[in-house]
């Protein structure tokens, strides 16, 4: 019997780690790619502190959730016929959301939407905890779109979803670069790991 010589598998490195672009942008902690982020992250974020400053300077329907009622109601307006003209009309379980939100839910969503917006653009400009704030801003994008608003969220949520795959570098020129490794990152554990 011949022995056979057994080599280790090698396990296969996501798209990121194999395309040097990729790697850069999306991997890579340096000034570069840092620098990127920052003025992606900072726009992003200033049209998030706009839209909830807006909402702060009439609060009224937004208290009373008069002004989410009436998109609620307008989505399943356009969800009627054969050819829903609402993104998500097709959807069952989207119809029910909205109706949910027409009847009732909008005494409680109509008045946190403006700080929620405050929060992830606050976020996105001080470069704090980006990819948690680029994936609440990416969740808001796709529920406006469901509801039948384009606009600016498909643009928006193309934008938060680079960032959410940045979130390693999205923050080198912000709070992330500090408080990321006191709280704790996977890469840290790891490195940890491979040192002990």
């Amino acid at each position: 019997m011949s022995r056979q010589t057994i080599e280790p598998r090698t396990t296969p490195q996501p798209l990121v780690e194999t395309w040097s672009w990729a790697r850069t942008l999306f991997a890579s902690r340096n000034p570069v790619s840092g620098t990127f982020w920052l003025i992606v992250r900072v726009l992003l974020g200033w049209q998030w502190l706009e839209a909830s400053l807006e909402k702060f300077g009439s609060y009224g329907p937004w208290r009373s959730g008069a002004a989410v009622q009436g998109f609620a109601k307008g989505a399943l307006a356009g969800m009627k016929g054969a050819h829903p003209s609402v993104i998500g009309g097709t959807f069952g379980w989207n119809k029910a959301w909205l109706q949910y939100v027409a009847d009732s839910g909008y005494r409680w969503i109509g008045p946190i939407i403006p700080f929620v917006e405050l929060t992830i653009g606050t976020l996105l400009v001080l470069g704090l905890f980006t990819g948690i704030a680029a994936a609440a801003g990416l969740l808001m994008n796709v529920s406006f779109l469901f509801g039948g608003s384009a606009g600016v969220n498909p643009a928006f949520a193309l934008t938060a979803g680079a960032l959410i795959a940045a979130w390693r570098v999205a923050g080198y020129y912000g709070l992330d670069n500090w408080v990321l490794p006191l709280v704790g990152v996977p890469w840290s554990r790891a490195q940890r790991e491979r040192r002990g």
